[in-house]
């Protein structure tokens, strides 16, 4: 199973688990065959990724190499907190659910600030005319 973004989902591709709102309701169920329409009415709803059937990797040789490389990122990320049991424990939790097949998603760079909007010029205070100033037709 993969996860993906709901952009980069491709036309024939399955869900391999159903998409559900907040609350709970079914949105798309398992087993949906993903088509322009069913991409489109995804993004309209604002899910942001999915579970796909198929696989991350081409064979086996190169699974197990990701995941010796992911472990021993792990390993030193955790390496001088080795005495702390709950971070100990944190460290085998997370290296459990790469077994599991849940690996970290890419790292994504943050959108672009939007441009700065335009300053109105200053005209200065408003004019304030009193009866006086007033011409009698």
């Amino acid at each position: 199973m993969i996860r993906l973004p709901v952009q980069d989902l491709q036309e024939g591709q399955v869900l391999a688990q159903d998409v559900a709102r907040q609350d709970g309701m079914v949105l798309m169920p398992k087993g949906k065959t993903v088509t322009p329409e069913v991409k489109s009415l995804l993004l309209r709803m604002e899910v942001e990724d999915v579970v796909v059937e198929g696989d991350h990797f081409a064979s086996e040789e190169e699974r197990q190499a990701f995941l010796a490389e992911m472990e021993t990122e792990l390993f030193k990320r955790f390496s001088r907190v080795e005495s702390d049991p709950v971070l100990m424990g944190l460290r085998e939790m997370y290296r459990r659910r790469l077994h599991q097949g849940c690996y970290p998603r890419p790292r994504l760079q943050p959108p672009p600030p939007p441009p700065p909007e335009p300053v109105e010029e200053y005209q200065g205070p408003p004019v304030i005319y009193s009866k006086k100033d007033r011409k009698k037709p």
